[in-house]
């Protein structure tokens, strides 16, 4: 089985068939497979998050998406975590 390492080894515009046929003898590399994966692909929780807006400066950002991509995760998903833990720990000192 060949493995395919970027997305222009992959035919454009192929029919149903001609993908199935392509498939079967064709396989994408772990890299590439984790980088066509989009916070869009994974599943969301129905009405248990809701979209806010927040101005960050873009050096936080890039130190952001650089820690998380060592973690191997979305640095928005990053971000949130850091929340829980934080407000965690601010709550666990208030009581």
């Amino acid at each position: 089985m060949k493995r395919i390492t970027s997305k222009e080894e992959i035919p454009a515009n192929m029919t149903d068939e001609e993908a199935a046929d392509f498939w079967a003898t064709h396989t994408m590399s772990e890299e590439l497979l984790e980088a066509s994966v989009t916070e869009d692909d994974l599943p969301r929780r129905n009405g248990r998050t809701k979209t806010i807006s927040i101005r960050l400066e873009h050096d936080l950002i890039k130190r952001l998406q650089e820690v998380a991509a060592q973690k191997h995760m979305g640095y928005q998903t990053l971000m949130k975590q850091f929340l829980i833990e934080r407000v965690y720990e601010e709550e666990k000192s208030v009581r």
